[in-house]
């Protein structure tokens, strides 16, 4: 990760010693790292505050990790949500990813699996936002060209009238 652009992280876990651990972690690899010890916090600042990945742990009181992905797609398709979890059986891996998972990491971690993880997600996130404005600027730039052409069309037909009068 380069020191000079570090990615926007949101850590949601309700353990408390996890969510320190993981914060301490992706802090001294480069990024920037908000926690929350539970979904509903999560979301309130989602909103608000834009964030390059969400890392959330799966099995939480009041908001599971499952409904805190859906709300993040609901609000935002490229934001990437990593699930995490202790208690992982291959139905929930399946569910996580058909809503929209971009990953599911199995507790205990190896922290250079996690880091790898989380420098997928986000160098996602900026990859999907570099091709949404350069699609942005590309429709622009075409309805420029588009209009540049009209007003030559208009002008064309113009003179072209204009000399066949003439003559």
């Amino acid at each position: 990760m380069r020191p000079e652009s570090p990615g926007n992280i949101f850590i949601v876990d309700d353990d408390r010693y996890v969510l320190e651990s993981v914060s301490l972690l992706l802090k001294e690899s480069g990024f920037s790292v908000t926690t929350f010890s539970n979904g509903h916090d999560a979301i309130r600042h989602f909103v608000t505050e834009p964030v390059d990945l969400v890392l959330t742990d799966i099995n939480m009181p009041g908001m599971t990790g499952i409904e805190l992905l859906e709300k993040v797609r609901y609000l935002d398709h490229e934001t990437p949500v990593l699930l995490m979890t202790a208690y992982a059986d291959l139905d929930t891996a399946v569910m996580a990813i058909q809503k929209g998972a971009f990953d599911f990491i199995i507790k205990p971690y190896r922290p250079p699996n996690l880091i790898n993880a989380v420098e997928k997600g986000i160098n996602f996130k900026r990859l999907t936002t570099i091709e949404k404005n350069y699609k942005i600027e590309l429709e622009r730039t075409v309805e420029l060209r588009t209009a540049e052409l009209h007003d030559a069309l208009s002008k064309l037909t113009s003179m072209s009238r204009e000399i066949i009068e003439r003559l």
